[in-house]
């Protein structure tokens, strides 16, 4: 039987669901960016088998929330497998970064306390995340559309958590770059979907495309890669 694809970060909640059927042959990881967009997640995953469901504040968020808005997502943590979008962002919104840390910290709380994995947003934040994460103790994290430092990537490895490749492999460089240096054990695919991303609709279906572009640059089969990365997922999420 031949294993599904894997898109390990995906705002499903903002697609139709008449779009959402056509998604069915991908294990989709799905990402929340508040408390409404969690709980919609949650209700997608009831629906579709093919959705594992995170709950979340994107850091991008945090100015138009209350700490209350947390709270009521620690109520309904219990019914997702696993915490994102979260994280820090020192690059596109620099201005709410001690906001962002104070909702980052509770969130890695809550990680440890209900040993659940991470979806992680780091725009050059990669260092900050990832000593937190250490300091925390959090098992299992995911760099979501990694473009960090190479260097970074070996400790990222050393700790067991992963990266994700994005569908802007393709026209990125610097994504190209971390493919050609990190190892596929520690490699997830993704497409941060539905985001126009300079002139490519990003969205689950063109999942096998990255698959493609991993296969030519890091020089293995296409299926190798393939189940590669759904294995890694299933380490990731400890399933």
């Amino acid at each position: 039987m031949s294993l599904k694809f894997v898109d390990a970060h995906c705002h499903l909640h903002e697609f139709l669901e008449t779009t959402i059927e056509h998604f069915k042959d991908i294990i989709i990881v799905a990402v929340s960016d508040d408390e409404p967009s969690s709980i919609k997640t949650l209700q997608l995953a009831e629906k579709f088998n093919n959705v594992i469901p995170c709950v979340g504040i994107h850091p991008w968020y945090v100015d138009k929330v209350g700490f209350d808005e947390l709270r009521r997502i620690e109520k309904i943590i219990a019914n997702a497998k696993c915490i994102g979008e979260v994280g820090l962002d020192k690059k596109f919104v620099p201005e709410t970064y001690p906001r962002q840390l104070e909702f980052f910290k509770e969130f890695l709380r809550l990680a440890r306390e209900y040993s659940l994995p991470m979806n992680i947003h780091a725009a050059g934040t990669w260092n900050e995340v990832l000593e937190l994460l250490r300091k925390y103790d959090i098992e299992k994290a995911l760099f979501h559309w990694y473009t960090g430092p190479l260097n970074l990537i070996d400790e990222i490895v050393s700790m067991r958590y992963y990266i994700s490749i994005n569908v802007a492999l393709k026209i990125q460089e610097k994504h190209k770059k971390v493919v050609e240096y990190a190892p596929l054990t520690h490699m997830l695919t993704e497409s941060d979907g539905p985001y126009d991303y300079r002139g490519i609709k990003l969205e689950p279906t063109l999942i096998k495309s990255v698959v493609e572009w991993i296969s030519r640059i890091k020089k293995y089969d296409f299926e190798t890669v393939k189940e590669t990365i759904y294995y890694n997922l299933k380490k990731f999420l400890r399933i």
